[in-house]
């Protein structure tokens, strides 16, 4: 079955199962045997809880800005890129950021790579697929209200070429210190998109397949914390979450503590507060990056795949100021919310996704709310240093001023905080 028509009969909480579960019957001959191949993927799913734990919209702001040979929803009609800008978007909740996905193969092969988000929408991808689903006129019409997408797909027809043959022609050149040239350094082969004759697009060859996206569904976690600075973190989920680190990053430096696997139903409570603080901000990447290299290898990741994951996010996990849980999805709520599709079947998938849960603490939210205070002032230096402040918030700044809206101590900062929203047109 098309797990796109399974979608539209309404089989989206049955798909996964649909496709790699269910057994033959006596009268369906046997499924063929795997291809010799493995995949592997990893990815990010970033969401913010404010200080009650609720969960803040906002999160559709570029933190780690992408290449522009990435192909953006907003930019492409009919596989032609066209001048616009980013496709515009509301009731954010959760964004998917970075999911690349690798192939290994001793010999040169084709397959076909079918993605599915449920209530969410892919925005950015490469190489360009062959499907993308909605069609791009629908979400382009009007400003993109998320809560009102059910599904997203995209499908791209793919060669698989060896390490052991010469690179593809094609492959976008990016600084060293580019990110997305981290995500290379691994052993996959390269991957190229198969085009067919009538196709207006060109083949486009990468290390690796990319997507992003932009979403309301929520993994059934929670983040508070307690004003003695214990932060409580509870796995609402039916299955355990392997792994999971809370961190907390200002002006003096970082600290972190490993709560270590979370069973469903359960809660760790890390006390932050009593961490050792570091104050050399590389220093503290490294130490924590190490151990979340290993939880990543503990899931099935290559080291290297796990070394190019933490390379790729450590500016905005490990040196970017703020409070944040980092912790590993279960499979199951992986496959279940982001169903991937391959044919031929590979003989090995391992998906890693982690969760970043970003928190705000009772301590920040007044931090922010005497910002909003003195960006009001009428004295252009305080005035000055509390919208500093704010700008160093970068892309969490709305949700930060919901939160204050939503639950600040202080009447001024709250109608400060509606006032900067509704500026803004959020």
């Amino acid at each position: 079955m098309d797990p796109r028509l399974a979608v539209r009969a309404g089989l989206a909480c049955s798909l996964a199962t649909a496709v790699f579960v269910t057994a033959p019957s006596a009268q369906e001959p046997a499924a063929p045997p795997p291809a010799n191949y493995v995949v592997h993927e990893w990815g990010t799913f970033t969401s913010m809880a404010g200080t009650d734990g609720f969960v803040l919209e906002g999160l559709h702001h570029e933190e780690e800005h992408l290449p522009k040979f990435v192909h953006d929803l907003a930019r492409i009609a009919e596989f032609a890129r066209v001048d616009g800008e980013k496709l515009p978007a509301s009731r954010v909740t959760q964004k998917m950021e970075t999911p690349v996905i690798y192939f290994y193969a001793d010999e040169p092969m084709s397959a076909q790579v079918h993605v599915w988000f449920q209530k969410g929408v892919m925005t950015q991808f490469y190489p360009l697929p062959h499907t993308v689903t909605p069609e791009l006129s629908v979400l382009q019409k009007a400003r993109l209200d998320v809560s009102g997408i059910d599904w997203s797909s995209l499908v791209w027809d793919v060669d698989v070429i060896p390490r052991t043959m010469p690179a593809p022609a094609g492959i976008p050149e990016v600084a060293a210190d580019d990110p997305w040239h981290f995500a290379r350094q691994t052993q996959a082969s390269y991957v190229r998109t198969r085009i067919g004759a009538d196709s207006p697009a060109k083949s486009e060859a990468e290390h690796y397949l990319f997507y992003r996206g932009l979403g309301r569904w929520q993994p059934e976690v929670r983040a508070t914390t307690s004003d003695d600075g214990v932060t409580h973190f509870e796995n609402r989920m039916g299955h355990a979450i392997p792994f999971s680190l809370a961190l907390e990053l200002t002006e003096a430096g970082g600290r972190f503590v490993v709560g270590g696997a979370v069973a469903p139903g359960a809660e760790v409570a890390p006390a932050l507060a009593a961490a050792r603080l570091e104050p050399d901000r590389e220093i503290f990447a490294r130490t924590v990056g190490a151990v979340v290299m290993k939880a990543l290898v503990d899931q099935g990741l290559y080291l290297d795949e796990a070394r190019a994951m933490v390379a790729t996010w450590s500016r905005s996990w490990f040196q970017r100021d703020g409070a944040r849980i980092v912790y590993l999805l279960p499979r199951e709520q992986v496959d279940a919310v982001l169903y991937l599709g391959l044919s031929p079947r590979p003989k090995e998938v391992v998906r890693v996704l982690v969760g970043r849960l970003e928190f705000i603490t009772p301590a920040l939210q007044q931090r922010v709310e005497h910002a909003l205070r003195e960006r009001g002032n009428a004295d252009p230096g305080i005035a000055a240093r509390g919208a500093a402040v704010l700008a160093r918030l970068d892309r969490f700044l709305e949700p930060h001023l919901r939160n204050v809206a939503r639950c600040g101590k202080d009447s001024l900062a709250r109608g400060a905080a509606t006032a900067m929203l509704a500026s803004k047109g959020n």
